[in-house]
Formats: C-alpha cells, sequence, structure tokens
C-alpha cells in the first residue's frame, strides 16, 4: 500500500513499548485519551493502563492501535527486516 505522507513505525517489545506507542502515535494525532477512550467505549483510566503498559484487553490494545490511525505488523523476534517508505 503507498501513502502520501511518511508513516512513523514504533517498534514495541513489550507491554510497556507498546503502551507508549501507541501515545505517541495518540499524541500525533491530536487525540486525548478520553477521546480515544470514548471511540472504544471504555475509561479513560483503561486508555491509562494502557499506555503505561499495565494488563488490559488484547482486543482494546488493538483496537486503540487502530483509533489513533496505526496498523499492527508483527515480526518474528530474530527476523531480518527491512523497511522502506
Amino acid at each position: 500500500m503507498q501513502h502520501s505522507e511518511a508513516t512513523s513505525f514504533y517498534r514495541a517489545v513489550d507491554a510497556a513499548s507498546l503502551g507508549r506507542s501507541i501515545a505517541d502515535a495518540r499524541k500525533e494525532v491530536g487525540l486525548t485519551q478520553q477521546d480515544v477512550a470514548e471511540k472504544l467505549g471504555v475509561t479513560r483510566g483503561t486508555i491509562v493502563r494502557l499506555e503505561h503498559g499495565e494488563p488490559v484487553s488484547i482486543v482494546i490494545a488493538m483496537n486503540a492501535i487502530r483509533a489513533v490511525g496505526r496498523d499492527v505488523a508483527l515480526v518474528p523476534r530474530f527476523a531480518r527486516l527491512q523497511v522502506k517508505q
């Protein structure tokens, strides 16, 4: 898929880095934690927990990623991956 604008890539290897990545993407698109919570039908506290790497449902995490306009690519740990824009 071609994108007309630059797309940021995040590498998340654990819950904490995934949460930071979601928080960074949310801020880039100008959404508040409350905005994301409302889109997902959850409390703001759930988004706070997600962004801090605390336990939340994987469904909520995946929906939050979509809510901030991102996609997920799962790459095996020792795979060689070259991303071109």
